[in-house]
């Protein structure tokens, strides 16, 4: 009784709306007071949310899952309502008024036992005159509305193959006309395509020098022979550090070492450079000495033979983390040692070697000896 008397209610309210009333009681709670919805507004709400829709008030509700299946398109909504929604609009009215409020192409309307359909892709005449016929089928509203669901379903799939049908057909006809455009087209496109990646690569290119301008590593005139044909070996080395693509592991290593060899390289040119600028004598000739021993230790040291073939093959070395954290720790104080003498000379000092490599030298050698001795105070003699 309690639930009979809702729905009267609330069809007494959407009534009351529809002659000009502003308000009407809210479903869910009956005693409050807000501004009426329509049926129109809830049938809207209700096929915002799903392809189908049935109003409260409908008492023998049909299951339109199966009616949504006789859909050959699957872009057909259905909403279901009471006789009453007509004191709204008549079924075609609401229909007409309903699908624009939704994003359906087309919807079926069922007021009552009456049937009406509104299509953005079919004319009114045709999908209302599909509906009314489905109307008459029989006295169940579940089978009328299948067979208005199939008939507009069916008529929206003959109308977009006529469509297609019709697209071909054209196309057909301006082939010949088109053929000629478009080739004329794809070379324009082509060429200004591979204009776009020339200038495309030619800036990213020259950004990528911007960020990482590339190490001088030409020799000076001034070097001793004996001296740059090491620093030759080293400029090699340089480039298979930098060329390394494997093993994973040994990339970020590799491209730092890179980087330390260019420096070593660019430093000590500089030095002979500046000592040959000071007039030589005998401090190029010790200098000429010293380096032509350490630069070749070096480049013995980061060969093949011991550092490369260690982040190559670890594996194959007792140690392999230490050993290669003393090739770095010696490398790094051996720059040091030629910034510092780069300074001796423009103070006019004697110059000062207090980096010795040999223990660096005999670990390649023996596996057991010591990785690195403390730097010593050489003096010039």
């Amino acid at each position: 009784m309690a639930v009979a008397a809702l729905a009267v209610f609330a069809t007494a309210a959407r009534a009351d709306s529809y002659l000009g009333h502003t308000e009407r009681p809210l479903a869910a709670d009956r005693a409050s007071v807000a501004p009426a919805a329509t049926y129109l507004d809830d049938a809207a709400q209700g096929l915002s949310l799903s392809q189908s829709w049935v109003d409260a008030e409908v008492s023998a509700k049909p299951n339109l899952d199966e009616v949504l299946r006789a859909d050959p398109t699957g872009t057909i909504a259905v909403a279901v309502l009471p006789a009453s929604a007509e004191l709204e609009a008549g079924p075609i009215d609401f229909a007409q008024k309903l699908r624009p409020r939704t994003s359906w192409p087309t919807v079926v309307v069922a007021l009552g036992g009456q049937l009406s359909a509104d299509s953005a892709d079919l004319s009114s005449d045709q999908v209302v005159g599909i509906a009314n016929e489905s109307e008459r089928v029989s006295g169940d509203l579940q089978t009328n509305l299948t067979e208005a669901v199939r008939g507009i379903g069916e008529a929206l799939a003959a109308s977009e193959a006529d469509q297609t049908a019709s697209a071909g057909g054209d196309l057909a006809d301006s082939v010949g006309n088109f053929i000629g455009g478009v080739v004329k087209f794809v070379i324009g496109v082509a060429v200004l395509l591979l204009f776009l990646i020339g200038l495309a690569v030619f800036l990213a290119v020259r950004a990528y020098r911007r960020r990482h301008p590339a190490p001088n590593l030409k020799v000076s005139k001034a070097t001793p022979g004996d001296v740059a044909d090491h620093l030759d070996r080293l400029r090699d080395l340089h480039g298979r550090y930098l060329g390394l693509r494997e093993p994973a592991p040994a990339l970020a290593p590799a491209k730092a070492m890179a980087q330390s060899v260019a420096k070593l390289i660019a430093d000590t040119s500089e030095l002979f450079r500046r000592l040959d600028a000071k007039g030589g004598g005998e401090q190029l000739a010790v200098a000429q000495v010293e380096y032509r021993d350490q630069l070749a230790k070096v480049a013995d040291v980061l060969g093949d033979g011991y550092y490369l073939d260690i982040l190559v093959n670890p594996g194959l070395w007792e140690n392999p983390a230490e050993r290669a954290r003393a090739v770095v720790d010696a490398v790094a104080a051996f720059s040091e040692q030629i910034i510092d003498n780069i300074k001796q000379v423009n103070a006019s000092q004697d110059l000062r070697f207090q980096v010795s490599l040999d223990a660096l030298a005999r670990a390649k050698r023996d596996q057991s000896a010591g990785l690195y001795d403390a730097p010593d105070e050489r003096s010039q003699p």
